[in-house]
Parts: C-alpha cells; sequence; structure tokens
C-alpha cells in the first residue's frame, strides 16, 4: 500500500524556482541568442505549411502554371514548358468563387460582439462593455480584417490575429485597443501541440519590420536607449532601396523569406516572442472583509512579504486589546493563521506567459509579464483541420481538380490546333512553269482569280483538291462537367450556394430549401470560424475592460445619467466582472431585423411599448427625423397650453409675411377695365 507522504527534501534556490531568472543566470541578461535559434528551428518547422499556402494563393489569386516540373533534366514552370511547345497556356480559375461564397456566407451574417451578463443584476456593465466593443470593432475596420482571415482559412487553413493595446499600431497615436492582421508566412509556434484548441501552446511569435524610426519610438525612452538601437541595426540602409522597384507581389513570396534578414534592407527586424514561464508565488487572502479579497505575491519579494508580517502584527495587537481570539484575528494569510505563517500552505507555483522583443543579433529590446488581463499572449489561432499537427486549407483538395480542368482544356485546344483545317494538296506538274508557287497559292485563295493551266489528256484528276480532316469528338465539355461536379463534391460549394441560376423546372421552395441546406457541409468550417471571432472579441473586451478608464467610457456610452442607473453603476468595477461575463456573436441578418419589426410591431399594437421605443427598436433609417418632429410638435403644444407663443411659430409667421410681401398682387378686374 503507498501512503502519502512528502518529497524527499532538497535544497532549491529561489533563481531555481524562477525560469526567467534560471535563464538569465545562463545565458546573461543582455541578450538571449540561444532563444532567438529556437525560434529559427521552429519557423523551419513550418517550411512545408509555407509552401503549401503559397501554392493555394496561386491557385486561388494568381498563376495556376508556375508548378516546378522536370522535363529532360531541366526544372521549369508548366506555364514555361507549353510555351516552350508551342502551346496555350490556359487556366480556368474555379477556386476563388469558392472562396468569396465563403465568405460571403459570413459577410452576410452582419456579426457584431454582444457582451450578455450571467447576473442579471450585471446587465447595465454588459451593456457598457457591448458598446466600447462596438466602436472599437468599428475603429479597428475588424469586418475587413474578418475577411481576410477567412480567405486564409480558404487557402492556406491559418488565421492568426494579435491584439495589443498601444498608441502606435493604429492610424492615429491615440491609445487604444487594436486588432493586427499577422502574416502566416511570419509567424512560428512549437509543434508539440496536440490540442486543437492550442491551449497547450508553450511558445509562439511573429517577426515584422519597421523603419528604423518606427522601432525607436516603440522602445526608446531616452537617448541612450536611441544610441543602442542605432548600433544594433548600423547595417540598415538609409538610400534608396533598389528593391522598391520590384512589383509588390515580388516582397511576399516564400521563396525569398529569410529569418533574421528582412528583404528591404531598409527596414529593421524585430522579433515578438511569447514563452509560457513559471515562477514561485504565495496566494494569500485578507480575511477583514465578507469575502476575502486574493492576493498574489512573489515568492522572493521580501519586501512585500515583511509588509504583510508587520500588517499580521499589527492586526493581532489589536486583537489581543479587544479580547479577540487567533481564530477570530483577520490575518492576510494562506489557508492557515498566525504572524508567522503567511505562507502556510499558500505557495504555489505559477504559470504565466513571459514577451521578449529580440533584435537580429538577439539582443533584449523590452521583455516582461504579460500585461494583460488573462495574463496569457495576444495571439489568437484557428487552424484547420489540426489533425497530427497538419494544417492545410479548406480548399486544398479542389487544386489537383482544378490542375485537371486546365489540362483538359489544354488538351482540347492542342487536338484543335492539331487537325487539318482546309489544307490544299497541288500537284507540282499541274503548277506552270512561268509561275511560282507561291504566285500560284495567292492566285488560288483570291476571290474572282482564275488560273490556266495546260492539262495533257487523262490528268485531270490531278486538279487541285481542298482536304478537310474530320475533327475528333474529345468530348471535353462532358469532361469538364465532371471535374466540375468533383469539385463542388470535394469542397461542398454547390451552385446553391453561389446563387447560380437552378435549372429549368425547379420550384421556388425546392431551390431554397438546396440554398439552406447547402451551409450544412461547410457548418464546420463556419462554427470554427465563428468560435475564432467569438475569441478574438473577448481578448479584445478584457483588454478594454482592463485599460479603459471612466472618461474613456463616458465618451464611449455617452450620457452615462441618461441611459443607465447611475446610483447602480460604478464605471470602476468593469475590470472585475470578467467571469460574469459572456462574450457572443449576434446575427444581424435581415431575416432577423424582420422577425424584431414584427414582433415589436404587435408590442406595439398590445401598448407594451410606445411608438417612440418602436422606432428605437426596428432602427428604421428615418427614425430620428420622426422623433424630432414628433418632439417639435408636443413642445409647441405644451407651449400652447400655457399661453405662450412658440419660438418656431414666431419664425414661421415672419417667413409667411416676408414671402406674401415678396410676391406680387395680381390686379383686380376693374383695374384691368380702366387701363
Amino acid at each position: 500500500m503507498i501512503t502519502p507522504r512528502r518529497l524527499i527534501p532538497r535544497n532549491i534556490s529561489r533563481t531555481d524556482l524562477d525560469s526567467v531568472k534560471a535563464r538569465q543566470a545562463k545565458v546573461g541578461k543582455e541578450r538571449d541568442v540561444q532563444l532567438l535559434e529556437r525560434c529559427e528551428r521552429i519557423w523551419d518547422n513550418m517550411d512545408d505549411f509555407r509552401k503549401e499556402r503559397a501554392r493555394a494563393d496561386r491557385f486561388i489569386y494568381g498563376d495556376q502554371l508556375a508548378d516546378l516540373i522536370e522535363v529532360n533534366g531541366e526544372k521549369m514552370t508548366q506555364r514555361e514548358y507549353l510555351l516552350k511547345t508551342g502551346n496555350v497556356a490556359l487556366q480556368n480559375n474555379q477556386l476563388k468563387n469558392k472562396v468569396e461564397t465563403i465568405v460571403g456566407v459570413i459577410v452576410k451574417e452582419e456579426n457584431e460582439p454582444i457582451c450578455n451578463a450571467i447576473d442579471r443584476k450585471e446587465q447595465q456593465y454588459g451593456e457598457v462593455i457591448t458598446a466600447g466593443l462596438k466602436a472599437n470593432c468599428d475603429k479597428n475596420q475588424m469586418s475587413i480584417l474578418y475577411e481576410m482571415f477567412m480567405k486564409e482559412m480558404c487557402g492556406g487553413g491559418l488565421a492568426v490575429a494579435k491584439e495589443s493595446y498601444d498608441a502606435t499600431s493604429g492610424p492615429t497615436s491615440r491609445l487604444d485597443s487594436w486588432t493586427h492582421f499577422v502574416n502566416p508566412n511570419q509567424v512560428f509556434f512549437d509543434a508539440e501541440m496536440i490540442d486543437p484548441r492550442f491551449w497547450d501552446i508553450k511558445i509562439i511569435g511573429q517577426f515584422f519590420d519597421k523603419s528604423r524610426g518606427e522601432v525607436e519610438a516603440m522602445f526608446a525612452r531616452s537617448k541612450k536607449d536611441v544610441a543602442l538601437i542605432r548600433e544594433i541595426y548600423r547595417h540598415q540602409s538609409i538610400m534608396f532601396n533598389t528593391e522598391d522597384m520590384n512589383q509588390l507581389t515580388d516582397k511576399h513570396d516564400e521563396r525569398d523569406a529569410v529569418f533574421l534578414t528582412p528583404e528591404d534592407t531598409t527596414k529593421c527586424r524585430v522579433f515578438e516572442v511569447w514563452t509560457k514561464e513559471t515562477k514561485a508565488r504565495i496566494r494569500l487572502y485578507d480575511t477583514n472583509s465578507p469575502e476575502p479579497e486574493e492576493i498574489i505575491i512573489d515568492e522572493d519579494d521580501t519586501a512585500y512579504r515583511k509588509q504583510i508580517k508587520e500588517e499580521n502584527l499589527r492586526r493581532q495587537r489589536i486583537a489581543q486589546q479587544s479580547g479577540w481570539s487567533e481564530e477570530q484575528t483577520p490575518y492576510i494569510t494562506g489557508d492557515g493563521f498566525g504572524a508567522d505563517e503567511i505562507d502556510k500552505n499558500g505557495f504555489f507555483i505559477d504559470e504565466y506567459w513571459y514577451c521578449r522583443f529580440l533584435a537580429p543579433d538577439g539582443t533584449i529590446l523590452w521583455e516582461g509579464e504579460s500585461p494583460y488581463a488573462d495574463r496569457s499572449h495576444p495571439f489568437t489561432i484557428c487552424a484547420t483541420p489540426m489533425v497530427d499537427g497538419q494544417i492545410r486549407g479548406y480548399l486544398h483538395d479542389g487544386i489537383d481538380l482544378n490542375i485537371a480542368i486546365n489540362r483538359a482544356m489544354i488538351l482540347h485546344d492542342w487536338l484543335l490546333r492539331a487537325q487539318a483545317k482546309g489544307v490544299v494538296v497541288v500537284p507540282k506538274s499541274i503548277v506552270p512553269k512561268d509561275v511560282g508557287f507561291k504566285e500560284f497559292a495567292n492566285s488560288w485563295t483570291s476571290i474572282d482569280e482564275m488560273v490556266f493551266i495546260d492539262v495533257k489528256p487523262g490528268q485531270e484528276k490531278l486538279m487541285p483538291q481542298v482536304f478537310f480532316s474530320a475533327g475528333q469528338n474529345f468530348n471535353v465539355s462532358e469532361l469538364l462537367n465532371t471535374y466540375t461536379r468533383q469539385l463542388e463534391n470535394s469542397t461542398a460549394i454547390s451552385g446553391a450556394i453561389q446563387g447560380k441560376t437552378p435549372f429549368a423546372g425547379t420550384s421556388g421552395s425546392l431551390y431554397a430549401q438546396m440554398a439552406n441546406n447547402a451551409t450544412t457541409s461547410i457548418a464546420g468550417l463556419l462554427k470554427q470560424f465563428r468560435n475564432f471571432m467569438n475569441e478574438v472579441s473577448k481578448k479584445k473586451a478584457k483588454n478594454i475592460a482592463a485599460f479603459y478608464n471612466t472618461e474613456r467610457w463616458q465618451e464611449i456610452v455617452g450620457n452615462i445619467d441618461g441611459i443607465f442607473d447611475n446610483s447602480n453603476l460604478d464605471l470602476n468595477m468593469i475590470p472585475d466582472i470578467e467571469f460574469d461575463l459572456e462574450v457572443k456573436q449576434s446575427v444581424e441578418t435581415p431575416d432577423a431585423r424582420e422577425i424584431t419589426k414584427q414582433d415589436a410591431m404587435a408590442f406595439l399594437q398590445l401598448g407594451l411599448i410606445t411608438f417612440e421605443e418602436f422606432l428605437e427598436i426596428t432602427k428604421v433609417p428615418y427614425a430620428n427625423k420622426i422623433l424630432q418632429e414628433r418632439q417639435a410638435r408636443q413642445a409647441e403644444a405644451e407651449a400652447a397650453q400655457r399661453g405662450e407663443v412658440p419660438q418656431g411659430a414666431i419664425a414661421n409667421a415672419a417667413a409667411a409675411q416676408s414671402a406674401q410681401a415678396a410676391v406680387p398682387t395680381p390686379a383686380s378686374p376693374y383695374e384691368v377695365s380702366r387701363q
């Protein structure tokens, strides 16, 4: 029988209990070349993914004949081979419209983030955060970003978003929460993950290229920092870069990507690396309140521990003077009690995320613990299918079928050009001696031209004859239809979901049912992407709840007194209610708005809501104009009841008099007769 006992005691220093300090003791505090080398190996491990993504992008948006082939020991692209052999390089892009169809499904849903309070007493806070989320999403133009993320899911299979709170990421220098689109070619993370939700990730990061001035704005806090940054990037070119003469697409070719060196020599490469670290900490509770407040301190924070010990001694003296027992004394402690036992059962190893910004030589430009409320990294990842670590785009299986369609078209074109079409066979013996072959050919093909020749008896059959070869029935239409149907089956993007015209005889109800059922096959992809949108919104909600102050909330929401009950609303409590809120996506489709309008109309007829509330709920475009007119008429009516003349009425009367004076009075019939 195994009996519970403590582990074998051994001496462990406080440095060993902190993974960051233990690493600094080995590699130093100024540079971390080993971490940079680890990131480069991780990035190299994703080389196959980057190649597959680049190939998918070429087939969706670019050259579908750019795959390399080997002919007689010489490597060339398919397009170069076709042109070299005299063929026409034909391609029929069947994938782009399918990507746009899937993106269109998300766009038509008109998603927007909302916060629903689990506790209905805190619903007012949920509405405040909802207003802040909507304002921030509009500022970040999230609809455009979500379209790009869905396109990445269809092509490469990986979408990465990053949330930050700074003053340098947006179009203006305003401190706010910003959402970034992260290029999958520039991101790297460990390959040991088995959780498709990426909860078991240990390291993640990206690299980006900035000008030297932008790098100085991000990290320099003194002249000494500026000098250090300029020394690190001393090889950066400040002259005109010849690379700017290249095409825009040339700068995003994955074959030219290098981890440590930017392609544009005028840029400075920065590496942002997030790692999960461990540290010994103590969890304490302040019992001097109805709900004990949790306090977490570092195990090696001797100064803070000294303050807590002094506070506990002060409370102990007060309790003794008041005649309280030891159990009644409100100590700051762990699970135990007593002035000398603040760490009793409160010790634990904490896992947290740590960030480092590195230069190409390993110099640490900035480092620190995660500043975000969830103490996590700022990235949100969505990958498909994420089975055994494999990441491929949703339309990956359709690439080979698109290749088959292109080959069928090229083969059909080659057969048509290889067939004889109006070839004339002319015996040389019938060509007059005083006429050249070229002149004879021109005369033969000219209109109203006559050719005179001497024909001996029996040579009439040698007259020129025109030959036509029977065109071979390659049946390319049926072959293309077969490949197209297979492509629709493999991608699950049918004509109904694309809005194509149905075949003759298809009823409207049947086609509507087909269009509704067409999204069933891609429901998994849509559900996964909606969850990705949900996670992005959660990080954004935590960001703005943690960093926005009361003045910022009032700027976003407006007049708090006019919207919420200010006596029960404390905006300073917003950062503390994140666990009582749930962020979802509300689907504001035209059908949903029509249902809302019908329900509001029924409530209006039953007298449950006023006409003003009806306009507010239905959000009709002319609601503000109607409300202004009703308020103006109501003000005039109230003024008339008080015996006052409304200002609007005086202005209207004056305008009417001036208009009447401007119009000439017509002459009377008597005056006309006198003239």
